[in-house]
């Protein structure tokens, strides 16, 4: 037998060892495929009896498209579909004002049409979605209150969507943890929001969240029990659990849980790496820092505000890869513009009668209406994501607020800080983004 031969032969088993390892890590080296939508905010066509006064009314102050919702709705469905990931998330809001029968339009229009395209949607309810007081119809100037939900009735509403198969559910909330097939993850799905707090005899809809401390019990232990069947826990939320921008806390303190940090801190201590959440309708992605330990808070802006985002999540063993997309075309005639200038034009005027409303009566209407304006376009910005500070921007902002100053130093303030921050975004960025997760699954 010559060399040649020989050596062939003794070679030949080390490569098929090689080779063998190479497709083994190939195939450990496992991919799932996650969408992420949220405050969906979908109304029903039956409650709108009557367009006209009632429902012009309702969102002059909002940034909402609610006419177009189920619109809107029925393309985000295609485009999921054709995406074909193997769970969507949806962190909350799910409906206007937690109408049953809008509820129950979002399963029989979306949810039931993912599942039956082998896709599985899990839910959670959102600040709007449960014993909400202003769950009305339209008709003309009139408004009448229609039938809300239950926490009891959420969960049987959306059996098939996350509670129905939930591998653990809280006593205490409509918390739940979701293992998806064939997968190395499990989904831990929280519930916030204090609808217990809501007052139907006052109208009032609580709009801020907490975790309650049975509750953040119930996460640890299914954390630690995640951790020790080797297990990625990746958690959804719809309130901030991360502050998004400078002053949030302060300013706009209902769009996080109460005692962020602390909570974040507890959470990441844990475990957890990353949490996607909703509610301010803005693409941005944030993250808290703790000695070794970072927590992301991954938040996706509501399909019902400009840019009408959805994200698009590649997570394997050890790392995660976000994309975002933005629908841009309705087959509906806005007036002969653009999707995506109609979603501006509904958030700019939402954005304008909040600000114009919040400034003293002694400022004049024409000051107002500027400063709105320039706030508009901030919160534009924010919205879409990625948002950088222009030198014109500056300039804009500076020149409102010193009119503003005239009036109420206090008010100029506040407009040049929240102006200034939610154009200047920090790192992470927000739309597309990779990570690598710090602690390895043992299984």
């Amino acid at each position: 037998m010559d060399t040649l031969t020989v050596t062939t032969l003794l070679i030949a088993p080390i490569s098929n060892v090689v080779s063998q390892t190479l497709n083994n890590s190939v195939q450990n080296e496992e991919e799932y495929h996650i969408a992420v939508i949220s405050d969906v905010h979908v109304m029903a066509p039956s409650l709108l009896i009557e367009d006209g006064e009632a429902m012009n009314n309702y969102i002059a102050h909002d940034r909402k498209m609610l006419r177009e919702s189920t619109v809107i709705l029925k393309v985000l469905t295609d485009k999921l579909i054709a995406e074909h990931p193997q769970i969507v998330l949806i962190t909350g809001d799910l409906t206007k004002d937690g109408e049953a029968i809008s509820h129950q339009y979002l399963v029989d229009s979306c949810l039931s049409r993912l599942k039956e395209a082998g896709i599985q949607p899990l839910v959670i309810p959102g600040n709007h979605d449960v014993n909400n007081p202003h769950s009305i119809s339209f008709e003309g100037k009139n408004t009448k209150r229609v039938q809300t939900v239950s926490p009891f009735d959420f969960a049987s509403i959306y059996t098939e969507y996350g509670y129905g198969k939930a591998i653990a559910r809280d006593k205490h909330s409509l918390s739940y943890v979701f293992e998806p097939l064939g997968s190395h993850l499990r989904i831990l799905a929280i519930d916030a929001c204090k609808y217990e707090e809501n007052n139907f005899e006052k109208n009032i809809c609580r709009h801020d969240g907490r975790i309650k401390p049975e509750t953040m019990n119930f996460i640890k232990e299914q954390i630690t029990d995640a951790k020790n069947h080797g297990m990625r826990v990746i958690g959804m939320m719809h309130h901030g659990l991360v502050r998004h921008w400078k002053y949030q806390n302060r300013i706009m303190k209902g769009y996080l849980i109460d005692d962020w940090k602390k909570q974040a801190d507890l959470l990441s201590k844990e475990g957890l790496e990353i949490m996607f959440t909703g509610h301010s309708h803005a693409q941005d992605i944030s993250c808290r820092k703790k000695g070794k330990r970072t927590i992301y808070d991954v938040e996706t802006g509501s399909a019902v505000t400009y840019p009408s985002p959805y994200r698009l999540i590649c997570v394997t063993n050890d790392s995660m890869k976000i994309n975002s997309k933005f629908i841009e075309e309705m087959p509906i005639n806005l007036n002969g513009i653009s999707f995506t200038e109609h979603a501006k034009q509904v958030l700019m005027k939402g954005a304008a009668g909040f600000v114009e409303s919040t400034f003293p009566t002694n400022v004049p209407d024409s000051i107002k209406q500027s400063a709105a304006f320039c706030a508009g376009k901030a919160l534009i910005a924010n919205c879409r994501g990625d948002e950088k500070l222009s030198d014109e921007d500056r300039l804009d902002i500076e020149q409102n607020a010193k009119k503003i100053k005239k009036y109420s130093k206090r008010y100029a303030r506040i407009f040049r800080i929240v102006t200034m921050v939610m154009r200047n975004d920090v790192f992470p960025t927000d739309n597309e983004f990779a990570f690598q997760f710090t602690l390895q699954t043992t299984k």
